[in-house]
């Protein structure tokens, strides 16, 4: 069992949250409290990983761990809590979650993607081989609810989202199948890429929410209403990330990885559809073999894509995500956490305010 740490376990039994929610507070969640859990959080999964993991492969989980990260769907599910009126410390086992899930999928990503830098530091797959990357994502998925165990909210809570991580992580898998279905199926156009794109990453932005709405007592298929409605924000994140990838300095080595490893990005439907001619020598490139796509072939299309105005659309793009996302019905009875989403939204879109020319 996990031992529990009174600075690390503060969740209350069957508690059902008073609702602040009616009324949209100045501060959503008070940004030391939320920093405070933040903390809790890392400290929790690395407590459960030394309790449950035996070596090797508790170092190996460790390791990836320590490279960090930001930590946006715990401190999401954090803020989520504190807008519906939970003080975010009593939901650090459900932000925990959370992470471990999120790490476990980046893992295998970067194994399908043949990513050899995350982070700022060589992935597990460069570091341990592939067969061992395979078993870090694969306990770190099972992690994801056992970390519950220590959960003072109810069992029916706490089976509540242990459903919510296993739906949203099925929903995750078939988004990465179909994004790595795009290229080899030539479809190349802006429908299927938003729906892999939100299919991918939507559910680490929707679970946290989803999670956090269970706590505070919200109806179950309410609280999944409430995270669907918030999907489009992984779209959006996925949109940022693959304008970066280029445009930008996402901490994964050199820059335009995505056209090496042949991925169907904002920045390829963009230009598609500004320059459609184009579409036979593009892809001719993402079909190449990643260690035969030269630098000087990445210049090109970075070039390429800020002249024809593929850029521009992939900065549309993500300006009408984001506006989307604000507005959906899902959230007009939680005015917190349509607040919380618009400030996310807000927040993934601000590396993109100087890169777009229109």
């Amino acid at each position: 069992m996990i031992r529990p740490h009174a600075s690390h376990l503060r969740l209350v039994a069957n508690k059902t949250a008073a609702r602040t929610s009616a009324i949209p507070r100045p501060d959503i969640a008070p940004i030391n409290a939320v920093q405070t859990a933040l903390h809790q959080v890392s400290r929790l999964m690395r407590d459960a990983v030394d309790e449950s993991i035996d070596e090797p492969l508790r170092s190996m989980v460790l390791e990836h761990l320590k490279t960090g990260g930001k930590q946006i769907r715990a401190r999401t599910a954090l803020e989520a809590a504190a807008a519906l009126g939970i003080e975010p410390q009593e939901v650090v086992g459900v932000a925990a979650a959370c992470e471990f899930l999120h790490n476990a999928t980046l893992v295998h990503d970067d194994l399908q993607d043949g990513d050899t830098v995350r982070r700022g530091e060589p992935t597990v797959w460069v570091r341990h081989g592939m067969a061992q990357a395979i078993n870090v994502g694969d306990v770190m998925l099972m992690m994801s609810t056992l970390v519950l165990r220590e959960s003072e909210f109810s069992p029916a809570v706490r089976w509540a989202i242990a459903e919510a991580i296993s739906r949203r992580a099925v929903d995750t898998a078939a988004g990465q199948s179909l994004e790595l279905a795009l290229l080899k199926n030539g479809w190349l156009d802006r429908t299927r890429y938003l729906r892999a794109a939100c299919g991918k990453s939507g559910p680490f932005f929707a679970l946290p929410i989803e999670a956090a709405a269970i706590c505070a007592g919200i109806d179950a298929i309410e609280a999944r209403a409430i995270g669907n409605a918030t999907l489009g924000l992984g779209a959006l994140f996925q949109v940022r990330d693959d304008i970066l990838d280029v445009f930008g300095d996402k901490g994964r080595g050199d820059a335009g990885n995505d056209l090496k490893e042949g991925k169907v990005s904002a920045l390829v439907i963009g230009h598609l559809e500004a320059s459609p001619s184009d579409h036979e020598k593009l892809k001719e490139t993402l079909l190449r073999a990643r260690e035969h796509t030269t630098p000087d072939e990445i210049q090109m299309w970075t070039r390429r894509f800020r002249e024809s105005g593929g850029l521009d659309r992939a900065c549309g793009m993500a300006i009408a995500l984001s506006q989307d996302i604000v507005q959906a019905p899902a959230l007009d009875a939680e005015p917190n956490l349509r607040e919380l989403t618009r400030r996310t939204a807000e927040t993934i879109l601000k590396p993109l305010s100087t890169l777009a020319t229109q």
